[in-house]
């Protein structure tokens, strides 16, 4: 057999090392390959560089699809994330159903830190709920799981209890896995929490906290959880793993002198540690 295939609906900045630049090195190397489908194409992310080229992609997407169908591809995961618009919903709406058994994954990338993105709209966040209801996995952050669950977003510190019924009520409310990354505890610790579709109880992840921002981070655990759920890895163990190696790279980035945040960390040498 071929390697499997992941279709990559995401935004590609060509500055910052975040969505696809990162995702398809890191499915490569664990053996999958990456199909990127960019929703839209920017000369860098938007944190801090300034004034951005930007393009959307849109039109180029649906015809993709078509021309995938047309060619006979079929997707082992269809894996999404930046989303600009409500019809860029329906975009990724299309993939799910036409490879219904694929491992559907669902990025909700609607804000951080307490706040929504300005550029997401009310209807866009509709969308995303509707996406989250058709996934198999989704992977919000604390931010975007209360927007999900319809609450007010203003929990920064969480208990355990209180981050375990928060994953719990998102697999009842969306009836798929839920991973939310990046949980605050009042102990000062720092979690994923996440539990599968079926399963009754939460699991919990326990990360080496490093005082530092990167973006791309995100893309960078998803995009290992995925590869390594693709190989036969449980859920909790893709978890494990993905935070690791967010860890290795992020520590190994921050390490470097006068190491500017704002270009991500420094995969290229750090890909050698998802052979471990």
């Amino acid at each position: 057999m071929g390697a499997k295939i992941a279709l990559c609906i995401h935004d590609m900045s060509s500055v910052g090392r975040c969505s696809m630049t990162v995702i398809s090195p890191v499915l490569s190397v664990q053996g999958i390959q990456c199909v990127p489908l960019p929703t839209t194409v920017l000369s860098s992310h938007y944190g801090g560089f300034g004034a951005v080229a930007r393009q959307e992609l849109t039109d180029f997407c649906f015809d993709s699809l078509k021309e995938f169908n047309r060619i006979g591809v079929k997707f082992d995961c269809v894996y999404s994330g930046f989303l600009a618009d409500e019809i860029q919903i329906k975009l990724v709406q299309q993939a799910f159903s036409e490879n219904s058994r694929a491992l559907k994954v669902c990025d909700p990338v609607m804000g951080d830190n307490g706040r929504i993105y300005s550029s997401v709209t009310n209807e866009i966040m509709e969308g995303f709920k509707t996406l989250c209801a058709i996934s198999d996995i989704i992977t919000p952050n604390t931010t975007e799981a209360f927007a999900l669950l319809d609450k007010s977003i203003n929990k920064q510190i969480f208990t355990q209890q209180a981050a375990e019924q928060l994953v719990t009520e998102l697999k009842e409310r969306y009836n798929c896995s839920v991973v939310v990354t990046g949980i605050k505890l009042e102990n000062g610790k720092v979690i994923c929490c996440g539990i599968g579709k079926t399963e009754d109880n939460p699991f919990m992840v326990e990360i080496n906290y490093i005082p530092v921002h990167f973006p791309g981070t995100g893309d960078l655990f998803c995009a290992t959880m995925i590869g390594d759920m693709l190989n036969g890895m449980s859920l909790e163990k893709s978890v494990e793993k993905a935070s690791r190696f967010v860890e290795i790279c992020v520590r190994n980035t921050y390490t470097n002198e006068n190491v500017d945040t704002r270009f991500g960390v420094e995969i290229e040498q750090n890909l050698k540690y998802l052979f471990d």
